[in-house]
């Protein structure tokens, strides 16, 4: 499907637009169509799916509203990353194309496709909704409305970054634990929850990081920080999940939960050796009894394999481990001081 242009205009080129397309109703599988059409500089992703929509294939699907960057809607896959279409320009996405010229479009992963470029936010919903993602105010009823809640700008700084979040779902999209596991609670219901649980209006806490700390809760997070590289508004998501373990440790203590456990034996591995003990973390993390059950065909695999970690007293510490444990222990003492810090 082409319409041409005159190649020689400066600041104009015909690109073509590969658009992932499946119909449930009708589609078998899904397959690919290409478009080709003529852009100007400065034109975006979303105004060519427009003009292909308007021009060539009325049939095409995606969802858009404010064209504008502000309500998250025409989010997708452009050249296998996930953005917003409203907000991409078509020549800056061409040097990154794999096949000269041409732009893949797909929608969002980790969601259920409904049809074309459109997704189903519906089970990010739903977890915003497991996870109580709203404030429930401190403030009697009998006093709403009569007054104002305020917050200090220092207060408010804290969460000011997570309010930017226009649940586009790039980082759902981008999740790496969510493309193994559906039921992982996603990079945007933790940014969303740590900016309610630092909120001082709100009411919820304690029950909102007893869920969260809980399986596929914010301990199953593997850092890629994948979520934060392809965030559409920068926001640092990453910083809210560090948030809510840190305030997870410090309000349940370092013997909740197997998250815990584990962020507790990971630090003191790297305090006492400068490295991991490899061989021990499992049963530190979750018991003697939940590794052997859950651990053990992939233990007898390994060690046919002669893939297993040194055991214990073959690990020997780091060099330089004198220097590092003291400046270890210096770090952990600033860590301190800043919750305390953050406490006032």
């Amino acid at each position: 499907m082409t319409v041409s242009s005159d190649q020689h205009i400066e600041g104009k080129r015909d690109v073509t637009f590969r658009v992932f397309r499946l119909n449930p109703q009708v589609d078998s599988k899904p397959y690919f169509d290409d478009y080709t059409i003529p852009v100007e500089r400065g034109i975006t992703v979303l105004r060519a799916l427009n003009y292909i929509k308007e021009n060539i294939d009325a049939s095409v699907s995606y969802r858009v509203f404010c064209q504008a960057g502000i309500c998250g809607s025409c989010g997708m896959r452009i050249n296998g990353i996930s953005k917003l279409a409203c907000t991409t320009q078509v020549w800056d996405e061409l040097p990154k194309c794999r096949e000269a010229g041409i732009i893949r479009i797909e929608p969002l992963r980790n969601l259920p496709l409904l049809k074309d470029l459109i997704v189903d936010m519906d089970p990010l919903v739903g977890k915003m909704k497991h996870y109580s993602n709203w404030v429930v105010s401190t403030m009697e009823e009998s006093e709403m409305g009569r007054k104002e809640f305020l917050v200090s700008e220092e207060e408010f700084s804290r969460y000011d970054k997570a309010t930017d979040c226009i649940l586009c779902a790039s980082c759902v999209s981008e999740c790496s634990i969510l493309r193994a596991n559906k039921e992982y609670v996603s990079p945007a219901v933790l940014l969303k929850s740590h900016r309610m649980n630092v909120d001082s209006r709100d009411g919820l806490h304690d029950v909102r990081l007893a869920e969260l700390v809980q399986d596929h809760g914010v301990w199953d997070c593997t850092h890629c920080y994948r979520c934060q590289e392809t965030c559409v508004k920068s926001i640092p998501i990453m910083d809210a999940i560090h948030g809510i373990r840190e305030d997870a440790i410090e309000s349940r203590g370092m013997k909740d939960t197997a998250g815990a456990k584990h962020a507790e034996a990971f630090m003191s591995d790297i305090e006492k050796k400068g490295k991991l003990v490899e061989a021990t973390l499992p049963f530190r993390t979750n018991g003697v009894a939940w590794t052997v059950k859950n651990l053990l065909p992939m233990a007898v695999k390994m060690i046919l394999k002669r893939r297993t970690p040194p055991p214990p007293p073959l690990v020997k510490a780091s060099k330089g481990m004198k220097k590092f444990r003291e400046e270890f222990r210096e770090m952990s003492e600033h860590v301190k001081e800043d919750h305390k810090t953050h406490k006032k």
